[in-house]
């Protein structure tokens, strides 16, 4: 789906595929050491990461990229847990600095909480250092109930049941992400140098 961003550029966020690990891998090793403090609650080893990206992509769980004129600048996450019913879900956000502050955030979890509700999650769970104002701040604007304990600051989403409307936004929204990403010469020059990546691994 396409939004409007603070600054210049088109922002379109859409869903991120297991033979897209290594643009997602990229976007970790562009977050200064700040933001991926903030993203992991402390410093993480390249070799974790790697694990990580695959098992995020392969997982019990959807990965969203935000992407800014075909490239990819911020991830949203979302892991299910399933072990009873209603199901509930943990999302987990990313942005790279020099994109912050211009919606690609508010975008993501627009969509995550989009995607939990038409997989009829009852809770959508989100936790960050009591220090990220930015996250807390985006948390209540998207209505979530805010718990304080420490350094760690919890956000509760109650999700309301799906409707036709809201599944219809997230197929059409989803649809038309992938539209603009393609159309867009520098996603096609990514798209088409993944799928290289893709065939050599498999030729290996």
């Amino acid at each position: 789906m396409t939004h409007a961003l603070s600054g210049t550029g088109s922002l379109v966020v859409r869903r991120l595929w297991p033979s897209e690990a290594e643009l997602f891998r990229g976007h970790f090793d562009r977050l200064d050491a700040h933001s991926r403090s903030m993203r992991f609650g402390g410093s993480v080893h390249d070799t974790l990461l790697d694990a990580y990206v695959h098992q995020a992509l392969a997982g019990n769980g959807l990965v969203y990229g935000a992407f800014v004129d075909g490239m990819l600048r911020g991830v949203g996450e979302i892991r299910f847990i399933t072990t009873q019913y209603p199901w509930r879900a943990e999302a987990a956000f990313s942005v790279e600095p020099d994109w912050q502050h211009q919606g690609l955030g508010d975008a993501l979890l627009e969509r995550i909480i989009a995607v939990a509700r038409n997989r009829t999650v009852s809770g959508l769970d989100l936790w960050c250092r009591a220090s990220n104002n930015r996250m807390r701040k985006l948390a209540e604007k998207h209505g979530a109930e805010l718990d304080f304990s420490g350094d760690e600051t919890h956000g509760r989403f109650t999700m309301p049941w799906p409707t036709p409307a809201s599944l219809i936004e997230e197929v059409l929204g989803e649809a038309i992400g992938w539209g603009r990403w393609l159309a867009d010469p520098a996603a096609a020059r990514t798209a088409l140098a993944s799928a290289g990546g893709a065939h050599e691994a498999n030729a290996a």
